[in-house]
């Protein structure tokens, strides 16, 4: 086996040895060595509110939805508060993955007395005091539905699920809601079992009337990933989020030369879109969108 590992990792640069690696561990290590420490909540206990607010609106215009989607890497960077605080002046939804409730992050968020915050718990970490992590959508306006959907399977070794935030917006002008799905895909698993984690999401946007935002960390690491995706949701009737290149390529964050986050919208129109590709608040680059119905 270390043959093979040396012929496999002379082909990769420094990033993509490191993750070899902790592929194999993740196959080779004892399910005990991690899983401890993750509490998985009962469905009562998933959904978190933070910023309880009586005064957000309650309709969001339709001309002009600006969305933020942002994998912050649990508040691990140093200039995340910085970042984020900049970030989030004048959004109106974000879409945030690895949110993380430890006093670093959970003060920042605390303090943004302009949105309320609805966290859907992947698991609470007894070494942070149960502090929770997970994907949570915010907004300035008031969600008309709130929810959550769990992926069906779960990450090795930790056996930690994945998590899908829902919620639905009043929009300005019309009788049909605003669905935005926020998803952190389940990672070092196959392209058959991430599949059965965004089907399963498209199926409610399918079921949804009216126009729909979804948006997050795919973890589509590989090109049969990427394809999965793109296939999935030209079957579901989304259109891809195009971005601005900025140089070679538009910034965002790639592993095994494949993006990770994406965009995806139906029955909107795309006004306008960015990387923020110099923010270093993450290991992830910030997207932003603007959109209108």
């Amino acid at each position: 086996m270390l043959l093979t590992i040396r012929a496999i990792t002379a082909q990769l640069n420094l990033r993509q040895t490191f993750l070899a690696f902790l592929l194999l561990f993740f196959t080779l290590a004892p399910q005990e060595a991690k899983a401890w420490r993750f509490v998985i909540p009962k469905d009562n206990d998933v959904l978190k509110v933070l910023n309880d607010s009586e005064s957000l609106d309650s309709v969001i215009p339709r001309d002009d939805i600006k969305v933020l989607i942002w994998n912050m890497y649990k508040a691990g960077k140093d200039s995340w508060a910085t970042d984020y605080k900049k970030l989030i002046k004048g959004m109106d939804v974000l879409l945030l993955q690895e949110i993380f409730t430890v006093p670093k992050m959970n003060k920042v968020l605390l303090d943004d007395e302009e949105r309320q915050y609805f966290l859907a718990t992947s698991f609470k970490d007894k070494k942070e005091n149960l502090a929770r992590t997970g994907t949570a959508t915010a907004s300035r306006f008031r969600p008309v539905k709130v929810g959550w959907q769990r992926s069906y399977y779960r990450e090795p070794i930790i056996r930690t699920p994945k998590m899908v935030s829902v919620a639905e917006y009043d929009l300005a002008g019309t009788d049909k809601n605003l669905l935005t799905l926020n998803i952190h895909a389940i990672n070092f698993v196959s392209t058959r079992k991430l599949r059965h984690q965004v089907v399963a999401a498209l199926e409610l946007a399918k079921k949804h009337d009216g126009p729909v935002v979804f948006g997050g960390d795919f973890n589509t690491w590989s090109k049969k990933k990427l394809r999965m995706l793109a296939g999935e949701m030209h079957r579901y009737n989304f259109t891809e989020v195009k971005f601005p290149r900025l140089g070679k390529d538009d910034g965002r964050m790639k592993t095994f030369g494949n993006v990770l986050d994406h965009v995806f919208v139906r029955d909107l129109r795309i006004k306008k879109s960015k990387v923020y590709a110099n923010i270093e608040g993450s290991d992830h680059k910030a997207m932003e969108v603007h959109l209108a119905y």
